[in-house]
């Protein structure tokens, strides 16, 4: 079944810059809607990670207490990520996302296992491919597997899910880095642009007929009549 809407080729669109003007007074007594999305706010800690990384990591490399920074930034941005593809796909609920037994909402892996419960399939596979499906750069799958429940990263996850960052209360391996930190500063970026598709593509998955069977085995399926 080939959907018309289902286009792995596709660019993801983008919104136009818009000037950010800031208002102390107003925005203090405002109780409006956020000024940012949550595919915005995922994007811009990507951005502040690259950034910071520069053309030759030399801003780090000198300046040892902003990597923890670094790394929470990224964190942060996957954390967006896989709460926006769950709640705007309708795989979980703001609430569930918010909630004590992921930590807040800060528990990157008990929040991962949560979406692929709904996904259904083998922890973590269909969240893994889910987001990282439109990438082309290699490792970006793997990369982003490894923040999620790998070894490398169980220490800085612990971490940033207790806010260590927030408190001072950061010791040495605390936050963990990973060879080649520009391709990892990339592969957490496009999941971030990439959202508007992996949503897209989530929710044609869930609203699909008949549910046909695990969203694995329907991405490859769709992949392959695309």
């Amino acid at each position: 079944m080939h959907n018309p809407a289902f286009n792995s080729d596709a660019p993801p669109k983008s919104a136009a810059p818009r000037r950010l003007t800031l208002d102390i007074t107003s925005s203090m007594a405002s109780t409006s809607a956020p000024i940012f999305t949550r595919e915005e706010a995922a994007l811009a800690y990507a951005l502040s990670a690259e950034r910071l990384l520069g053309t030759d990591a030399s801003f780090l490399q000198t300046h040892h207490a902003v990597v923890p920074i670094f790394v929470t930034q990224l964190f942060q941005s996957l954390e967006i990520s896989i709460k926006h593809v769950g709640i705007a796909s309708g795989l979980i609920t703001e609430s569930e996302a918010r909630a004590r037994e992921v930590r807040s909402g800060h528990g990157i892996q008990e929040l991962a296992a949560l979406v692929v419960e709904r996904l259904h399939g083998e922890p973590f596979d269909p969240l893994v491919q889910a987001l990282t499906f439109l990438h082309h750069e290699p490792g970006c799958a793997e990369v982003i597997r490894k923040m999620i429940h790998g070894i490398e990263f169980g220490r800085t996850r612990e971490s940033y899910a207790t806010r260590k960052l927030g408190y001072g209360e950061v010791r040495d391996g605390d936050f963990a880095l990973v060879d080649g930190l520009a391709p990892w500063v990339s592969a957490v970026k496009q999941t971030a642009v990439n959202l508007p598709m992996i949503v897209s593509v989530v929710s044609q998955w869930k609203s699909s007929v008949g549910r046909p069977g695990p969203f694995a085995v329907w991405l490859a399926s769709e992949s392959r009549d695309s």
